[in-house]
């Protein structure tokens, strides 16, 4: 849920995500210090982690205030970088327990080298129509048993699409096999490439990066210029997949949401 509150020089944007147990200011503008104690006033109970979208001429004032960097995205708002800060109000929650293993798997897939080396593909992408919301749900209930939003409700889909978020599929045998979203931001021109789902049977034919190429030629066609993903930490696929797509990989976010085996740690890669 998103809610905007104003107090004093202060006005922030705030992303209220009860099922993840996080917050996260997603704009603001104003006193810095004003800025950190609405925040402060704002965070729910519920919060074991909170995390800030911050401007560079922001980070210092922030760190001050107790936030630490974890990853960052270049050229997130209309060409300036975004550093995301953050502050954990459960001890639990900072602790990545698999820390060693999972910077393993970041330095196997820079090793990995880019370029073509994924299957080819000539299936038909096609871009999700509304009719498309319930067999789209069915692909994300059968591919994740935990995930941060309810991808598997069609409710969700079609208030998505609603809101500007695409989605681009391939259709084998008569159901949808593959599936991607672009969620765009258009004040700020960037993009999220993100709910990349393949059913199992189907991967390694090259259909996930037929559609990320689909989305990144839409998206570019559009202005827009900074393209960035939050991958898992522990699948070498998916990350692998952007780095070979040209995506510079930005940091990992620790214990960042529910997904797939439960509280995981994310890859924040990104592209201009």
């Amino acid at each position: 849920m998103l809610r905007e509150l104003n107090q004093g020089s202060a006005h922030v944007t705030i992303y209220e995500d009860a099922f993840n147990k996080r917050i996260r200011l997603d704009d603001y503008s104003g006193d810095v210090n004003e800025v950190t104690a609405l925040l402060d006033a704002a965070t729910p109970d519920w919060t074991e982690k909170v995390i800030i979208k911050s401007r560079p001429e922001d980070i210092q004032a922030f760190l001050k205030a107790g936030f630490l960097e974890e990853a960052f995205i270049k050229g997130y708002f209309r060409g300036d970088d975004m550093h995301f800060l953050v502050r954990y109000l459960s001890r639990e929650r900072a602790i990545n327990s698999k820390e060693e293993e999972e910077s393993a798997i970041v330095q196997a897939v820079l090793a990995s080298g880019t370029g073509d080396s994924f299957s080819s593909t000539t299936t038909e992408i096609m871009q999700a129509k509304k009719n498309d919301a319930e067999d789209l749900a069915k692909l994300y209930r059968e591919t994740f048993a935990v995930y941060p939003t309810p991808v598997g409700d069609p409710a969700y889909i079609l208030r998505t699409m609603t809101d500007g978020t695409r989605y681009v599929f391939v259709r084998e045998q008569g159901r949808i096999v593959s599936a991607a979203s672009a969620e765009i931001n258009a004040r700020y021109r960037n993009s999220e490439l993100t709910d990349c789902a393949t059913t199992d049977g189907f991967q390694g034919k090259g259909y996930m990066r037929a559609l990320l190429l689909e989305l990144e030629n839409n998206l570019r066609s559009e202005g827009i210029a900074c393209l960035y993903t939050i991958a898992r930490a522990e699948s070498f696929g998916m990350n692998k997949a952007f780095h070979q797509l040209g995506y510079t990989f930005g940091g990992r976010m620790t214990n960042n949401c529910f997904i797939y085996s439960g509280l995981e740690d994310m890859n924040v890669w990104y592209k201009n």
